[in-house]
């Protein structure tokens, strides 16, 4: 059952898979980006990731840090068309405190498959929400390396839509 505040619902998905296909020009991007700024590493850093210049795309990012090396993530910024399409503002709170617990397993592993593997992460699926239609998503995540050199965090960028 879905959080009361926030009245999110899992349909369909998570689906998850390691890919280097995407298509959509923003998540083309977020990868094109992400790979440029980890400059022949494994991945960047999360200082390496500059949102002031980036501000065009920002409101599309979500930027996690691993608890634990990945046994929950806490949201270090939720840009603003993430909470327009889901309605509510994470910042701060761990995600199992806010995701559903329906669908919080499989989301916890792709995070964890996202911060550990060796390739990016595509999530789709389908969400419901009491107020409106579904809401359809695809997210690209991409992990991000502390100033240590350890995979500590997570960036992802996600495509919203309203779905018949």
């Amino acid at each position: 059952m879905a959080s009361p505040r926030f009245g999110l619902e899992p349909v369909e998905g998570p689906y998850v898979e390691q890919t280097w296909d995407f298509h959509a020009p923003d998540l083309l991007w977020m990868l094109a980006y992400w790979d440029q700024r980890r400059a022949g590493r494994a991945c960047p850093r999360w200082r390496d990731i500059d949102l002031p210049s980036i501000y065009a795309y920002a409101p599309k990012l979500v930027v996690k840090d691993a608890i634990n090396g990945g046994e929950d993530f806490r949201v270090r910024f939720w840009g603003t068309d993430t909470a327009d399409w889901l309605r509510f503002d994470a910042t701060g709170k761990l995600l199992s405190e806010y995701f559903p617990a329906a669908g919080r397993d499989r989301i916890l592993e792709a995070h964890r498959l996202a911060l550990h593997g060796d390739m990016p992460v595509r999530r789709t699926g389908l969400s419901v929400y009491p107020e409106r239609s579904y809401v359809s998503f695809e997210t690209i995540d991409l992990p991000l390396e502390n100033d240590a050199g350890e995979r500590a965090h997570i960036i992802s960028m996600s495509r919203y839509g309203l779905a018949d």
